[in-house]
C-alpha cells in the first residue's frame, strides 16, 4: 500500500508509507508517535492566530497534519534533503494541499550560504529522519552540500502561530537566525532536544526574548529553569511569557499537568 489512512482527532489525512519505509508516518497512524507532541501542538495551533511553519518538515506528517486540522491556515515547510522533498511533495499533493502549503527546499540555520549535510547509515531501510548540519550529532556514513538560509532572511510577512522545529541538535542555530521573527511574531515553538543538542544555547537564547521552556512527557509539562535533556521528553515547548494562559489551555484540553520544578538551597 502506497498510502496509510491517519484518522487524527476527527479528520483524515493520507501518508505515503511505500514498501512500509516511512516509519513516523506508521507510527502517526498507529496513534504511538512521540506523545504528547502530535496532539498537543495541533492544539496550540487551533488555538493561535497565525499560519505554521514546520522546520526539518522531513516528509510532512506535521505539514499534512497541520492542514487537515487547521484548514484555515497557510503553511511553510522547510525540507532541503532532496529524496525526503520528494515524498514531502508528494504528500502534500495527495491531501489536497497544494494552494495552501509553501515548499521551501532549504536548511534553515543562523547564516546564510551553502552547508554540509551528514547522513548517518542507510542500511535500516527506511526514510532518512536524522539528517543534521552537526557533524558530531552522529557517525556520518555520506554528506552532500544544501543550502541553508535564516528564517529571518526568508521574508515572511504573515504572521506565525506555532513553529516545529526537528533538525537533529541544529535548533540552537536555527533560533539564533529567527530572532528577529520571534520577537515580532512570539509563536509557541515545538523543538526536539535531544541528547547532543547544545541545550546551553538554547537556553540562553530563550532568556534573552523572555521565552519559557516545557519538556514534554506524556502525561505532563515540566518548566525546570535551565533546558534539560530528558530520554523521557525529548520534544520540548518553548512558549513567550505572555502567552502561558493560551498554552495551559492547550495542555488543559489534551489532559497534560503542567509543573515547575523547584530546587531547594
Amino acid at each position: 500500500m502506497a498510502f496509510v489512512e491517519v484518522s487524527f482527532a476527527g479528520r483524515v489525512f493520507q501518508l505515503e508509507n511505500r514498501n512500509d519505509m516511512d516509519l513516523v508516518a506508521r507510527q502517526i497512524a498507529g496513534g504511538s508517535y512521540e506523545p504528547p507532541l502530535p496532539m498537543l501542538m495541533m492544539a496550540a495551533l487551533v488555538r493561535a492566530e497565525g499560519i505554521f511553519v514546520d522546520v526539518g518538515a522531513n516528509t510532512g506528517v506535521y505539514t499534512v497534519m497541520a492542514g487537515a486540522i487547521a484548514p484555515d491556515r497557510s503553511i511553510i515547510a522547510f525540507e532541503p534533503l532532496p529524496p525526503v522533498v520528494e515524498i514531502l511533495k508528494r504528500n502534500i499533493l495527495a491531501n489536497g494541499l497544494a494552494e495552501r502549503v509553501r515548499l521551501i527546499e532549504v536548511a534553515l540555520s543562523e547564516r546564510a550560504g551553502t552547508a554540509t549535510l551528514h547522513l548517518p547509515d542507510p542500511g535500516h531501510g527506511l526514510v532518512e529522519t536524522s539528517a543534521s548540519l552537526e557533524p558530531d550529532f552522529q557517525p556520518a556514513h555520506s554528506v552532500c552540500a544544501v543550502r541553508v538560509e535564516r528564517l529571518d532572511d526568508i521574508g515572511i510577512t504573515d504572521q506565525i502561530g506555532v513553529i516545529k522545529v526537528d533538525i537533529e541538535g541544529h535548533e540552537h542555530a536555527f533560533l539564533r537566525g529567527a530572532r528577529d521573527t520571534i520577537l515580532r511574531d512570539r509563536p509557541i515553538i515545538f523543538a526536539e532536544v535531544v541528547g547532543p543538542a547544545k541545550r546551553a544555547a538554547i537556553g540562553a537564547f530563550l532568556h534573552s526574548v523572555d521565552y519559557m521552556d516545557f519538556r514534554l512527557r506524556p502525561d505532563m509539562a515540566i518548566h525546570d529553569g535551565a533546558v534539560m535533556f530528558d530520554n523521557a521528553a525529548w520534544n520540548h515547548a518553548l512558549v513567550p511569557r505572555e502567552r502561558l494562559p493560551d498554552f495551559k489551555a492547550a495542555c488543559d484540553s489534551c489532559n497534560l499537568t503542567l509543573l515547575r520544578r523547584f530546587q531547594l538551597t
